[in-house]
């Protein structure tokens, strides 16, 4: 119909700049025309566009009264409750789906790591990577999932593809050096972390786990530039504060890690393993004077 076509082509035309009159305009024509398809769908798009998602739903419902196989229709649906974290009505969606492309293998892969089903999200990453995949994410993601498994070997596999298929990435050797890590190969974490700095890796996390490499290694100065880039970074993050205060401590550098466990108490709420560690360092400056008394 004619008028249906206007009433669209005016609500797109106004969109970008008002999009209340565009929603104005597409509701007005639901009440005139309640049998038409296409209205329902514009304003549910138009819903979704503005991420306000459940009355993007609650529209996409009512043109699924007419459509009810609209695969792309019932993508986006799951796609809305994947975006307020409705994980499992995503997938509910997403199942019902019949066609198979790219976005709805990834957004299902997403929705199954979100429920704990890792081993799931990997089956159907592995039927996505079997596409012509322009991006290392698939495999990034993939390794990830192997990671919550414990897999580690298998991330590193699919890191080591990442890198073949679409060069060489901040996040695939910072990973890898993860997936060494937890395999304590110490050498080989160092190695790609290292990578991951040349490459202006920065983030909180991979200064803190750069550092623990670097003290594994026999780089202690390093381990403590990094741990220290590590608390900056996220002041509030408790674990680099302990790892640091941890390397101080090994190294019999005690008022150094009496001075980290200040600056921590004094940022962080109560946390047992700080409170552990400051009564160790007290302990260790009580016996190192009771020693120089003696001495003297």
């Amino acid at each position: 119909m004619k008028q249906i076509e206007n009433i669209i082509w005016q609500a797109k035309l106004v969109k970008k700049s008002n999009w209340l009159e565009s929603k104005k305009i597409l509701s007005a024509g639901i009440e005139e025309f309640p049998a038409d398809k296409r209205l329902y769908l514009e304003l549910a798009d138009l819903y979704f566009s503005k991420r306000i998602y459940k009355k993007a739903i609650e529209t996409y419902q009512k043109y699924l009264a007419f459509e009810p196989l609209d695969d792309g229709v019932l993508f986006r649906i799951g796609n809305c409750f994947l975006s307020l974290n409705e994980f499992h009505l995503a997938l509910t969606y997403f199942h019902k789906v019949n066609d198979t492309f790219q976005e709805l293998l990834y957004n299902k892969a997403y929705a199954y790591s979100k429920t704990g089903k890792h081993a799931l999200g990997i089956e159907v990453l592995k039927e996505l990577i079997n596409f012509k995949v322009t991006s290392e994410v698939p495999f990034i993601f993939m390794a990830e999932l192997y990671f919550a498994e414990r897999k580690y070997d298998e991330a590193v596999k699919y890191l080591d593809m990442a890198e073949n298929k679409f060069g060489k990435s901040t996040n695939i050797f910072y990973l890898r050096g993860l997936a060494y890590s937890h395999k304590k190969q110490w050498l080989k974490a160092y190695v790609e972390f290292d990578y991951a700095r040349k490459l202006k890796k920065r983030s909180s996390h991979f200064f803190r786990a750069f550092g623990i490499a670097c003290e594994k290694v026999g780089k202690t100065d390093l381990a403590i530039s990094y741990l220290l880039k590590s608390i900056k970074a996220a002041p509030r993050e408790t674990t680099n504060y302990i790892e640091l205060i941890h390397v101080y401590l090994s190294h019999n550098k005690l008022l150094e890690a009496k001075a980290i466990m200040n600056q921590a108490q004094s940022i962080l709420p109560f946390s047992l393993t700080l409170s552990l560690l400051r009564d160790r360092i007290q302990r260790k400056i009580r016996l190192l004077e009771t020693e120089r008394d003696h001495t003297v």
